[in-house]
């Protein structure tokens, strides 16, 4: 029975999982019941004001009635409901160290929680990829075929020897040299010495063309013609005609 007459249903017992622990909703209801309580404390608090405040204003009237005794027993009575609040103010702190302690519990267990929660998710996506030895592995795979990649484009880009075709540089020189002197031989065993214009252009394609006598620097002054020389020249001329 409450302090106001009012009948309160009991409170449901806290209950234990099989584990022995306490669950969220259980800490949160007991976290509930200790605030309730600590209000019901300060409501009877309050209460104890009134009834000291009254006290002191009876053991003042009686005091004035000059009713020593009334007054007196004002007195005890005013004591006793000081030290019923000094006992409310010490459950009082009692129940609000209890309530700090489980809240500060339930933060304690949702980090808790959140912690496990990231541990499982980073031990699944470790074993989602094989663990470290599995990533380990991987790499130096990859790692050796880029080196195999590497050397594979060395080797197809290697100059291979062809079989029976494989000579000496200077021999194939030679047998140049020798190739293309037969075809001067054959080009000049050709040549024929009563050849027409056409076989003396070829010719002079074939043979070196020998160098040119170079122009006189000076040029040759034209001999004068006599008398007799250009009416002769006049002659020939007029029979040309």
């Amino acid at each position: 029975m409450n302090l106001f007459g009012k009948k309160r249903p009991p409170p449901p017992a806290t209950s234990v999982n099989n584990s022995g622990s306490v669950t969220v909703q259980e800490t949160g209801t007991a976290i509930a019941k200790l605030r309730d309580a600590t209000e019901t404390l300060e409501k009877r608090e309050e209460h104890l004001y009134r009834k000291i405040d009254n006290e002191i204003k009876q053991a003042q009237q009686f005091s004035k009635q000059n009713k020593k005794k009334e007054a007196l027993t004002c007195i005890k009575r005013k004591k006793m409901f000081e030290k019923q609040l000094e006992q409310l103010s010490n459950a009082k702190m009692t129940l609000e160290a209890q309530r700090l302690a489980l809240e500060n519990m339930n933060i304690n267990r949702e980090t808790l929680e959140a912690q496990k929660a990231g541990v499982a998710a980073m031990a699944a996506a470790t074993k989602s990829m094989g663990g470290v030895d599995a990533v380990e592995e991987t790499m130096d795979a990859v790692e050796e075929g880029l080196v195999d990649a590497d050397e594979i484009g060395q080797a197809l880009g290697r100059s291979v020897a062809m079989p029976g075709l494989d000579a000496d540089e200077d021999d194939m020189l030679a047998e140049l040299e020798a190739l293309e002197q037969a075809d001067l031989d054959s080009q000049l065993g050709n040549v024929n010495l009563g050849a027409s214009a056409d076989d003396e252009a070829d010719l002079m394609r074939v043979m070196p063309s020998a160098p040119m006598p170079s122009a006189p620097k000076t040029a040759v002054k034209p001999r004068e013609m006599t008398e007799e020389e250009r009416e002769l020249a006049e002659l020939e001329a007029s029979m040309a005609m």
